[in-house]
């Protein structure tokens, strides 16, 4: 009886209204796909305010890159190791922007174009005992022409295509010699970039240096493949990165023998975002 009269002593507001409750609920409810509509909502009217919302920017932006990395690791000739090298270098690039055809975040396909220039040597050589080897340098200075036909930007999801000119010193590489012989070849490779989260993400990038005329000095043709991949976190301009790498070099003798040199180990990378 007592619980009777407390329910009708209610207000008439404040009485139980089970529809009302299960709307309240509701609207109050999270879930992932509201929550995904709500982004992309919030994103097309971003783009609408700066007249993207059909890829109708007023490009080409400017958007330069420069990085500096650090690598380290194992050098074999064969099956011979021969000791620990450890290169440092920089690499600038230089793109511009929704060129040709402008993107914006549901309109990844477009067509930026830019140049890159690079450079890296050796720092330090540590020879294996017991090894004969006594020097291994390498210097290596190239550039050449970016098309970007996936991606917005350099801080965005997207693949890379490359190609250019590279010039190599090299002293000790394939033999013993301590001369140091100028090599130069046309390279091709591309690079793709994941991000997983606003900051934080994987890359690869790929590089061949096409097989080239016989060198006299070398008695033979050379040729150069590289392969970098790993992860980056990426804060506000900053990209900081680690990565796997291997180089492999090969010498084809006159004779048809061929020699493969392989360095491979781990690297680090910091770059600016202009």
């Amino acid at each position: 009886m007592a619980f009777v009269f407390f329910l009708t002593s209610l207000p008439a507001h404040s009485a139980p209204n089970v529809g009302e409750t299960q709307s309240r609920r509701s609207s109050e409810r999270f879930n992932i796909i509201d929550w995904i509509r709500n982004q992309q909502a919030a994103v097309r009217a971003q783009d609408s305010k700066y007249g993207r919302a059909s890829g109708s920017g007023y490009g080409p932006y400017i958007d330069i890159t420069f990085q500096y990395l650090q690598e380290s690791g194992g050098t074999i000739r064969q099956s011979t190791t021969l000791g620990t090298d450890t290169r440092g270098g920089g690499k600038m690039q230089f793109y511009l922007d929704d060129l040709f055809v402008q993107g914006n975040r549901w309109r990844s396909f477009n067509i930026d174009l830019g140049i890159e220039v690079f450079y890296s040597q050796t720092i330090s050589f540590t020879k294996h005992t017991p090894t004969t080897q006594t020097i291994h340098n390498h210097k290596e200075l190239g550039g050449g022409l970016l098309i970007r036909p996936i991606g917005r930007s350099t801080q965005d999801t997207g693949l890379a295509l490359k190609g250019g000119y590279t010039s190599l010193e090299e002293a000790g590489l394939w033999s013993t010699s301590t001369t140091v012989q100028n090599l130069n070849g046309i390279y091709l490779g591309a690079e793709a970039k994941l991000y997983l989260l606003p900051f934080l993400g994987i890359r690869g990038d790929y590089e061949t240096t096409l097989e080239s005329q016989t060198i006299a000095a070398l008695s033979g043709k050379w040729k150069m493949q590289r392969f970098r991949y790993g992860a980056f976190l990426e804060i506000y301009l900053l990209n900081l990165g680690a990565h796997l790498f291997t180089n492999e070099l090969f010498l084809t003798a006159s004779s048809g023998s061929v020699t493969k040199e392989t360095t491979s180990g781990l690297g680090f990378s910091g770059a600016l975002h202009f």
